[in-house]
């Protein structure tokens, strides 16, 4: 018998969770075996793994089923669904729909159980493909035109007014709750934080100051509540969130979200500033009213509808807000990008006009067009250096890499984006049809070696005026251009619908990879949404699609989707304002182990704050770059007690639990770096329980003699101290990440069952006269005796699967005794 091979347990389940990861990817049947057999250690790289069906690879993007008729699309430019074939679903002739240009597949045949076709280009062209009739799968009838909630006919009198015999609308009405979805977790989160910014101590269940906030009410009403006609027990509501308005003002926390109050004796100043930060927590509080509770019927809290209703100052301020943002980015552009417009004005002259060039490198720089191309020109750019263009990576240009890199990164994107639109068309297509990362490598390859020839002199005319004198020269020369450009291109960028200006609102409140999660869902939807209305509306599908009044925006998803793309590159997260510094240095020393109950003056004391002179801000400074302008840090303020996370470090089974998680490369460099007398040779065990010792043990005291301008050993120990730092924090927002994404999951669920509860009310009498509020399990539970009893439950996961439903059985069992 063969030896086996000794592991210790961490590596077992390291090579375990290896040996999962590769069997859930369709790689080569005779290497998975083998590869999945090895210690994680010893796994050599795969064959390419596949990233996408065959079936997507080979062109077709969804067969789409109305009455008797099935519709089959392919992928057209970027997400557009290109109308392919027509299929009638008693005797499977086929009609061509698309034009020979665009058409990018060929039905070769459709029979009760398999669709069979080929694709046109690029991926195993003319080799047939065979996948799944939609409304016949294995030989048995389907329901294809249901949902699996069984609330099809529900949601589509909802979103529509009337029920369809067809799975378009509801794939649309689907895409619609996504957004509700991911709406509810960012709104909520924001919610969260700005109660947490409240700082209330002594309470864990302190009054919701946001759930108060109405945006029905003007600021006038919001300040002088007993002046208006509001009934006594909302009068009493609005005196209590206006209390708690004013303190979260005096906390300075909103300056972490860069929301800082104008220093001026004029007070029509600082009242136009409360009034901007009422309204945007004001929408904030009514998204997640809307999101949360069925406000469909009433126009003036409806998500999709509200802010067009409502008072209009609350849109004088989301004009604001983004005008604000356009005059800042247009005030820094000229001059911050100066130099490298001089030298495209220079080089290009023969193709461009000055002003044509200065509109183009704005599309590039704020509004970031390239991103929209569907390829990556940066990484065309590294695939030309690395194969062609070795001379530009001397060290001679570590100065200027980044001006350079940008300028040809610009050229590249003006050959696709105005010169040769039908080439980056054909390279999109080359990418759609691949099938693994090899495969677009070599796609890429191919595309920079026919661009190399193109651009290669251009490269070496940038490469050649990289240099201190140039550069400095051309900084200091005025620049004559007409101002109205950028005017103009203000004015087409920022003229937003509210939604679009709300959601750019709510990046106020997020961080940078909130921001471009939140954005990059929104825009896939709102782009889906659009394409099933093109498909709905054109001539050969021709079906009803007017949205009831609620839902009347999505007939601009084509322009919320264009204008989504704007926010996502004008939006980033904000820095801290100056006025909130004393508060962020409370809260970092809070953080690091200081007595919370010092006061503001004793924080000034020590960290020198009000004095003036030369090298006496050390601590100060080390303070502001290590913990105050991490984002970590600011993470964990939004969402955690600065308090309550020194007493969580304390816990070192907490911290070892995080660490566990930490790779242990990371793990060895962080011991090398935070341990002042490593042992590189224990274990890693030993390595994760010296660090967890080091962060439950972590004090202010430890940081106090550090010197900013440190040589020598005090320079050492001033390294150490930032990697101390720098692991406590990452540790802590591990940790509280986690349990936001936890929440999240909390957040759904609370926002599916509302909505579910009250679509299947409408059609199971059981529930006409139950109510959440009372047994939230009563959704789940009648679902679920519907399908042992009768076997007439509408939802068909729970009828289908036993096995799932067995399980809710005994959650609601376990939770009833657990109640009583």
């Amino acid at each position: 018998m063969a030896k086996k091979n000794k592991m210790k347990p961490r590596e077992l389940r390291e090579a375990q969770k290896k040996a999962r990861q590769l069997k859930a990817v369709e790689i080569n049947n005779n290497a998975v075996p083998e590869i999945a057999a090895m210690p994680a250690a010893e796994v050599i790289a795969p064959v390419a793994e596949k990233k996408k069906s065959s079936v997507k690879a080979a062109g077709m993007k969804s067969i789409l089923v109305s009455e008797n008729k099935m519709y089959i699309t392919s992928f057209g430019k970027g997400n557009s669904a290109v109308l392919e074939y027509e299929v009638d679903n008693n005797d499977y002739n086929k009609t061509q729909l698309s034009s020979k240009n665009s058409s990018n597949i060929e039905l070769r045949g459709v029979n009760e159980v398999n669709i069979t076709f080929s694709s046109k280009h690029g991926f195993e062209s003319g080799v047939e493909i065979n996948t799944s009739n939609p409304t016949h799968r294995s030989g048995e009838s389907s329901p294809v035109r249901w949902d699996m909630l069984g609330l099809k006919s529900e949601l589509e009198k909802r979103f529509f007014g009337k029920t369809f015999d067809d799975n378009i609308h509801i794939q649309l009405i689907y895409n619609i709750l996504d957004i509700e979805k991911i709406l509810a977790v960012y709104v909520t989160n924001i919610v969260y934080a700005l109660n947490n910014m409240l700082g209330i101590k002594g309470s864990e269940s302190y009054d919701d100051f946001m759930g108060y906030l109405s945006a029905r009410n003007t600021y006038e009403v919001f300040t002088h509540p007993d002046k208006s006609s509001l009934s006594d027990d909302k009068k009493a509501n609005v005196r209590k969130s206006l209390s708690k308005f004013n303190v979260l003002l005096k906390t300075k926390r909103l300056g972490y979200f860069g929301l800082e109050e104008p220093k001026t004796k004029d007070t029509r100043v600082s009242q136009a500033y409360k009034k901007r930060v009422y309204h945007m927590l004001a929408i904030v509080g009514q998204i997640r009213q809307s999101v949360f509770h069925d406000k469909s019927s009433k126009l003036h809290e409806d998500l999709y509808s509200f802010i067009d209703i409502i008072d209009s100052e609350y849109r004088e301020t989301l004009d604001y807000l983004v005008d604000e943002r356009f005059d800042s980015i247009n005030k820094g552009f000229i001059q911050g990008n100066k130099v490298n417009i001089s030298l495209l004005i220079d080089m290009m002259k023969d193709d461009y006009e000055a002003d044509d060039i200065i509109r183009l490198y704005y599309d590039f720089i704020v509004l970031k067009s390239q991103k929209n191309l569907g390829f990556s020109i940066k990484k065309l750019r590294e695939k030309m250096l690395d194969e062609y263009g070795f001379r530009f990576k001397d060290k001679q240009y570590d100065s200027v890499r980044s001006k350079m890199y940008k300028l040809m990164d610009f050229l590249l994107f003006c050959n696709y984006y105005r010169n040769d639109v039908i080439a980056g068309e054909a390279l999109v297509r080359k990418l759609r049809f691949s099938m693994t990362d090899d495969e677009k490598e070599g796609i890429y390859a191919d595309e920079a070696a026919k661009l190399w020839g193109k651009f290669r002199n251009d490269f070496e005319n940038i490469a050649d005026h990289m240099n201190g004198d140039v550069i400095k020269e051309l900084g200091k020369a005025d620049m004559d251009f007409d101002e109205k450009i950028l005017d103009s291109e203000k004015k087409n960028a920022s003229d937003l619908l509210y939604f679009s200006k709300m959601i750019y609102m709510l990046t106020y409140f997020l961080d940078g990879k909130e921001i471009n999660d939140l954005l990059t869902t929104l825009i896939s939807k709102f782009d889906n949404i659009k394409e099933f209305l093109k498909i709905m509306k054109s001539s050969a599908v021709n079906v009803e699609c007017e949205l009831t009044a609620g839902y009347k925006l999505f007939n601009d998803s084509q322009r919320i989707t264009n204008e989504l793309f704007i926010v996502k590159n004008i939006a980033s997260m904000r820095k801290p304002a100056a006025s909130a510094k004393l508060t962020m240095f409370r809260d970092a020393l809070t953080i690091l182990g200081i007595d919370d109950n010092i006061t503001d003056d004793r924080i000034s004391e020590i960290l020198k704050l009000k004095e003036k002179g030369k090298g006496i801000h050390g601590l100060r400074n080390f303070i502001t770059n290590n913990v105050i302008e991490s984002s970590r840090f600011v993470y964990l303020i939004k969402y955690a007690n600065a308090q309550k996370i020194r007493k969580v470090a304390e816990n070192e089974k907490v911290v070892m639990f995080v660490l566990g998680g930490i790779p242990d490369t990371q793990i060895e460099r962080y011991y090398k770096s935070c341990v002042e007398f490593p042992d590189m040779n224990s274990s890693l065990e030993a390595k994760r329980s010296e660090l967890a010792r080091m962060i439950k043990n972590i004090r202010f005291d430890d940081f106090k003699n550090v010197k900013q301008q440190a040589k020598g050993r005090e320079n050492v120990a001033k390294e150490r101290a930032k990697a101390v730092i720098g692991l406590y924090l990452t540790v802590m927002y591990l940790l509280v990440k986690n349990l936001v994404n936890v929440n999240a999951r909390y957040v759904i669920a609370i926002h599916c069952l509302e909505r579910d509860f009250g679509l299947y009310k409408e059609i199971i009498p059981e529930l006409a006269s139950k109510n959440l509020k009372n047994d939230y399990r009563i959704l789940s539970q009648t679902l679920c005796e519907l399908c042992d009893d009768r076997d007439e439950s509408p939802n068909l996961f729970l009828k289908k699967n036993k096995r799932l439903r067995k399980c809710v059985e005994v959650d609601i069992r376990t939770t009833l005794h657990t109640a009583l």
